[in-house]
């Protein structure tokens, strides 16, 4: 329901006197419609009141109850839809409109991310500004980005987010609604890489290797990427980007991408904590997840022809376009001050 205006009484009494129009706008601050819309009124019922309105009126979603909801929401910011429903005694559907419409709020997963410390914050801002330099020449399109994930082969599924329809409890449990868990999944770790306009094979660990300095060394860098890279860029000038994993940025690791690639980013030039920085990260990754860990598998093998199959899929236009959304990540880092970012 409309407020009324505050200067109705005013604009009456000074028409009342035979003051213009133009003048009561002028004195009042108030705009010539409102002015000439509550004489209009005035002269039709000669009383002040609002006129008589039709409709049912509002009662579920009066301003007392967005006042009550909006400082419930104050006091603690993960009350759910259903429970705040519950508690004022109205439909999901009207305290959806309270919270949305009336309040503007938009409810956002909680996600896990690493711990930032105003010391990381700040060694983040100053290592983003350095890599965002090296950006102006387009040498984020020439730049390897690589990662290591774990995946297992049980599915990887929300109780909260994901339901099956069914007509009845036992064709739901005969559709998939029950997952077998078990206490320690047969998992695989892999490493990956990707540029604008290729990727590396998808390199298995050893089941039960240790990804110590040595292994990364033999096992994937000289084994795997250096090959890789030599067929794909030749004589071209490209960049080798890592994390700050333990056997990334040990000393003999470091020696030995000096030596064998033109160019790599250093493990003191990458900021720590920065998962929301590295495509593997924030696109590749959970492209694969999406494809692969929707349901269980019965062995290793399954699970990695899954993967290989969901890696094999992935096209150069993706990949030209999740390394093009490198610079404006670091650009949000900046503008974030070096804290966490999202919706980029």
């Amino acid at each position: 329901m409309v407020a009324a205006s505050p200067h109705r009484t005013s604009i009456i009494e000074l028409f009342k006197r035979g003051t213009p129009v133009v003048d009561i706008a002028k004195k009042l601050h108030v705009h010539r419609k409102l002015v000439h819309r509550t004489i209009g009124r005035f002269c039709r019922t000669r009383n002040e009141k609002d006129l008589p309105r039709s409709g049912r009126p509002v009662s579920v979603t009066s301003h007392q109850v967005v006042r009550a909801v909006k400082e419930r929401i104050r006091r603690n910011p993960e009350r759910s839809m259903r429970r705040l429903a519950t508690d004022f005694k109205m439909s999901e559907g009207s305290m959806r409109n309270i919270v949305k419409k009336r309040l503007g709020l938009t409810p956002y997963k909680i996600t896990k991310g690493a711990f930032l410390t105003e010391k990381n914050k700040k060694l983040r801002l100053q290592k983003a500004k350095q890599l965002l330099r090296c950006t102006r020449l387009g040498t984020h399109m020439k730049t390897l980005f690589t990662d290591e994930k774990i995946f297992t082969v049980e599915a990887n599924k929300n109780g909260q987010n994901h339901r099956i329809l069914a007509k009845d409890i036992k064709s739901a449990c005969q559709r998939g609604k029950i997952l077998n868990r078990t206490s320690h999944p047969v998992s695989v770790m892999v490493f990956a890489g990707v540029t604008a306009n290729g990727k590396t094979p998808l390199v298995f660990v050893d089941l039960g290797a240790k990804i110590n300095k040595e292994y990364y060394i033999k096992r994937i860098l000289e084994d795997e990427v250096l090959p890789w890279s030599q067929a794909h860029f030749g004589n071209q000038h490209w960049v080798f980007q890592q994390d700050g994993a333990p056997a990334h940025r040990a000393k003999i690791t470091q020696e030995w991408c000096k030596t064998h690639f033109p160019d790599f980013i250093q493990a003191q030039n990458w900021p720590a904590s920065s998962p929301d920085l590295n495509p593997m990260d924030y696109s590749v990754w959970g492209y694969l997840t999406q494809k692969v860990s929707t349901r269980n598998y019965p062995n290793l093998n399954s699970l990695k022809c899954a993967l290989q199959k969901a890696w094999d899929e992935i096209d150069n236009n993706y990949l030209r376009a999740v390394v093009a959304a490198y610079p404006k990540r670091l650009r949000a880092v900046i503008k974030a001050k070096g804290g966490r970012i999202e919706n980029c």
